[in-house]
């Protein structure tokens, strides 16, 4: 039972009575009151922007409708702070308002005037809302109750109501605008308003909106020669400095209205998280190729610093002479990215709930679930290990975040998808966890590679194991423990699976463990399977008791085994002691440990060693062939030691073969001509008289 939080809050101001007797500027000016009271800066703003209109925003929400879904998630979880005041202002306010615009969008359909009033009603109503949802929220996070439900539909709320006050009063909503060239190119209409509201004679200059501008494009134009994503990113923050640069100008001489002031700010807001969303997508993308030190990651990840430090000042949370420390926002990330992230896996999660929800939309469902797992995972504390790449038997009834009743089916659809995923996109920086994933679902369907501990404690019949070589032989079943336990007519569980296949292994009716792949049948008729066998009654105890003892000297022997060395040579493995030498009587012939199959992740290539000098297309001469040292006296006499005798038999073999072959080719006799060698040829022409050669210099 949840226990409520003691409650220590400060006084809020009383809700205005509203009523439908009363015109709806009365109403209206009643929540702009109660709006000063509270502080509700930007909600003024937006209400305001309604003043000049003449006719309703034309998309625009004129009641609190798009807050149902949200309300009634926090009215579910409202255990964690039923007592709070803001809480009951929160339903004061809907319930009041609720009768209000309903009123007024029936006389709306006559008078535009009065649509003008709902829309500014509600957006009112919603920013009052958001105030005291945040304020809630902060309530929790003081006393640590963030991660509850509670917190998570505060949030949500909060983030809802904001959005539903700023499409009510008409000002843009640019979060859908998620991708740099769109937001560019809304940046370009804005500016085209804003020449508009240039005065005749505009201020050449009017100083810039940050401190940290300056160190932010330096960053940019910096980072934008070495990587195309934060090119992109430098091109947004030249349009976000063109449209900053014009709103100051106009705004100086109060020609800008508060429309337009507000959509400014709005797309400022939106364009530097995108720009502080690209950077630390590049950071991520160094760090997954192992390039953390980088010189292009730190250009990254000092955009990344100075474009949150922009955000925390544009929100007021940081003051224009404080700086937070390089690497704040890496050991402390921004709420808004762990609050996305929740909100993606709740939504994909519902989405999976939904009906009628093809085969590839289920796929695509899942990875996106995957993905957003696996980055709340990193983001945690223990986020070392990569979320969802380790197989676990018995393998979970959740398959990516559905729960479902064929779970081979839905695993060999997930293996399909994410193949195609990564064959599509090889250079996608996740394609690396996909691969993962994909292997640990292959492993999962193979089975492990090692009995388990539930297996070896499983109780397995004679009947039992002829039932499960039937169903392989007969019916050219995959030899899958998941497959065999979700085979209605075996009843098996996966424990049970995993032992009759072991005993099968040794009948030779099926193979050992194949790695990610399903072990082979190798019984090909139910003639031969009969002989395998026979008498399986009386063999079974010796079979199972075989699997516990192979099991227990593989554990003993990984207990017992010393850890790796340190040094990259590879050490030459020690002999095994014998049963003899350890003081033992030799035992009765077991089954001795095969050797450990691959795990279920992918084995790790072999790192190429960039010491060794590799031949290539610049390095095609020939290489020195490397110098030896000459043995020394003693190592010669150390190595023919004991061999004397076989070294005077082959001397003298040597000299006799060299006497025969000097007297089968006898030198020729002393009177023929000695041929001229290179020596006396040099040595004659030495002799000879060398004309002189006179050069003349003019």
């Amino acid at each position: 039972m949840t226990t409520p939080t003691p409650v220590q809050t400060e006084p809020t101001p009383p809700i205005p009575k509203l009523s439908t007797d009363v015109t709806a500027g009365m109403n209206a000016e009643a929540l702009e009151r109660y709006a000063r009271l509270m502080n509700l800066q930007r909600g003024m703003i937006r209400a305001r922007a309604l003043d000049a209109a003449d006719t309703p925003p034309e998309a625009g929400p004129r009641d609190l409708a798009g807050l149902d879904a949200a309300m009634t998630t926090a009215q579910t979880n409202q255990a964690y702070y039923f007592s709070h005041p803001d809480w009951h202002a929160i339903g004061n306010i809907r319930q009041q308002v609720d009768d209000v615009l309903a009123r007024l969008n029936e006389q709306a359909e006559i008078t535009p005037q009065t649509a003008i009033q709902a829309a500014k009603i509600t957006s009112l109503a919603a920013s009052l809302i958001a105030r005291h949802a945040a304020k809630v929220s902060a309530h929790l996070d003081k006393w640590e109750q963030r991660g509850t439900p509670g917190g998570q539909a505060m949030r949500t709320l909060t983030r809802v109501a904001e959005d539903h006050a700023a499409r009510a009063s008409g000002l843009d909503s640019v979060q859908a605008l998620d991708s740099p060239r769109l937001l560019m190119a809304h940046v370009h209409r804005l500016n085209r308003e804003l020449r508009r509201a240039e005065p005749d004679d505009p201020e050449t200059d009017m100083g810039l909106d940050d401190a940290d501008d300056v160190e932010l494009e330096s960053a940019l134009s910096t980072g934008a020669k070495a990587d195309p994503e934060l090119a992109e990113a430098s091109q947004l923050m030249t349009a976000l400095t063109e449209l900053a640069g014009r709103a100051r100008r106009a705004g100086h001489r109060l020609t800008l209205d508060v429309r337009l002031h507000g959509v400014v700010e709005t797309t400022q807001l939106r364009g530097f998280e995108m720009i502080s969303g690209i950077a630390r997508a590049v950071m991520r993308r160094y760090d997954d190729q192992g390039q953390g030190t980088s010189g292009r990651r730190n250009i990254a990840a000092m955009i990344y610093h100075y474009a949150e430090q922009r955000l925390e000042r544009m929100r007021g949370t940081l003051s224009a002479d404080e700086q937070r420390d390089f690497g704040h926002y890496e050991t402390d990330p921004p709420e808004r990215y762990m609050d996305a992230l929740f909100e993606e896996s709740r939504t994909v999660g519902q989405e999976l709930r939904a009906e009628n929800i093809t085969p590839r939309e289920r796929t695509d469902l899942q990875i996106r679930f995957l993905l957003a797992q696996k980055e709340i995972a990193a983001a945690g504390a223990d986020g070392v290990q990569e979320w969802g790449t380790q197989a676990t038997f018995p393998p979970s009834e959740f398959v990516a975040g559905m729960r479902t009743d064929s779970p081979v089916e839905s695993r060999r659809a997930l293996i399909d998808a994410l193949r195609r995923r990564v064959e599509n996109n090889p250079f996608h920086r996740e394609a690396q966890f996909l691969n993962k994933v994909k292997d640990r679902f292959a492993q999962e369907l193979a089975g492990p590679t090692e009995l388990t501990a539930q297996a070896l404690e499983a109780e397995l019949s004679a009947d039992q194991i002829r039932a499960v070589a039937a169903h392989l032989v007969e019916k050219d079943t995959v030899a899958s423990p998941l497959v065999l336990s979700e085979t209605a007519e075996l009843n098996l569980t996966h424990a049970q699976a995993e032992r009759a296949l072991a005993v099968l292994q040794t009948l030779n009716v099926v193979g050992p463990p194949n790695g990610l792949e399903p072990r082979e049948t190798l019984t090909v008729s139910r003639n031969d399977l009969s002989g395998q066998l026979e008498l399986l009654e009386q063999r079974l105890p010796n079979l199972l008791e075989m699997q516990e003892g192979a099991a227990a000297i593989s554990a003993a022997s990984a207990s017992e085994a010393p850890a790796p060395a340190v040094q990259p040579e590879a050490a030459t493995p020690a002999p095994a002691a014998t049963a003899s030498e350890q003081g033992q009587a030799p035992a009765a012939p077991a089954p001795t440990p095969a050797e450990p199959a691959p795990t279920a992740t992918a084995p790790e290539l072999p790192r190429r060693d960039r010491s060794a000098e590799r031949r290539h297309p610049g390095n095609l001469s020939a290489q020195p062939a490397p110098a030896s040292e000459a043995p020394a006296d003693q190592d010669i006499a150390k190595l023919f030691e004991g061999q004397e005798d076989r070294l005077m038999e082959v001397t003298q073999k040597l000299k006799a073969g060299t006497e025969a072959r000097a007297a089968a080719h006898p030198a020729p006799p002393e009177n023929a001509p000695a041929k001229a060698t290179t020596v006396d040829e040099g040595q004659h022409n030495a002799q000879q008289a060398q004309p002189t050669v006179g050069v003349g210099v003019r």
